[in-house]
């Protein structure tokens, strides 16, 4: 028998399955030395998974799942993938705290799960790992992330920010208080924030709005 924890977006019969798919798992002494012994394979959006012995019969699997960066859509469903760019699991289901990310561009006939999503400059993956790093620093929960080239921009409600390609800790300081400003002084005003170029050495930021 074996118990499953640990998992979140795994379902129990999944990591059994998988952990059944070898002719020698009826041996409980085998997956033992098989998942805390040796490097042995594990599903895509798994980290590691190690296994303790309950009772001679009974084998508990511990999982760690990975940390997924972001998710885009992929053939009818969701892909998400970890902060190196790996295609990690594919469901219908939306996981809690993971954003979506618009305009990643990619080929999805080259899709193979546990391996970098096939997209023309990989280090898109740093800069999304960034921006959501920052977010969570300055309590920010934009409604859209979206890829712009090789830029990033974020939406609150109304509102573009456009941060483009680096220094994005500075720029994401800025949001909130130039937010609050737009709020008091153009309410439900629509437009584009240019933090794109924004450097420490700024002394102002341009909010174009919409026509």
């Amino acid at each position: 028998t074996v118990q499953v924890e640990g998992n979140e977006y795994y379902g129990e019969s999944s990591i059994t399955a998988w952990i059944q798919n070898d002719d020698l798992s009826v041996n409980t002494l085998y997956i033992l030395f098989k998942y805390n012994l040796t490097d042995a394979d594990v599903p895509s959006g798994v980290e590691s998974m190690s296994a303790s012995l309950v009772n001679p019969w009974t084998v508990k699997i511990t999982v760690k799942e990975k940390e997924m960066l972001g998710y885009v859509d992929y053939d009818g469903a969701y892909l998400y993938f970890d902060r190196n760019g790996i295609a990690s699991l594919r469901t219908k289901e939306i996981l809690e705290g993971v954003p979506y990310i618009e305009g990643l561009e990619f080929d999805a006939s080259e899709v193979e799960m546990g391996s970098v999503l096939p997209v023309s400059d990989d280090s898109i993956f740093k800069k999304i790992m960034d921006v959501s790093n920052f977010l969570t620093k300055y309590s920010l929960d934009p409604d859209r992330l979206v890829c712009e080239g090789e830029g990033i921009a974020l939406y609150f409600g109304s509102v573009e920010v456009l941060l483009g390609e680096e220094n994005y800790e500075n720029r994401l300081a800025q949001v909130e208080p130039i937010l609050e400003k737009l709020r008091e002084n153009y309410p439900d005003t629509a437009g584009t924030l240019h933090l794109e170029n924004y450097d420490t050495d700024s002394e102002s930021v341009r909010f174009v709005p919409s026509e």
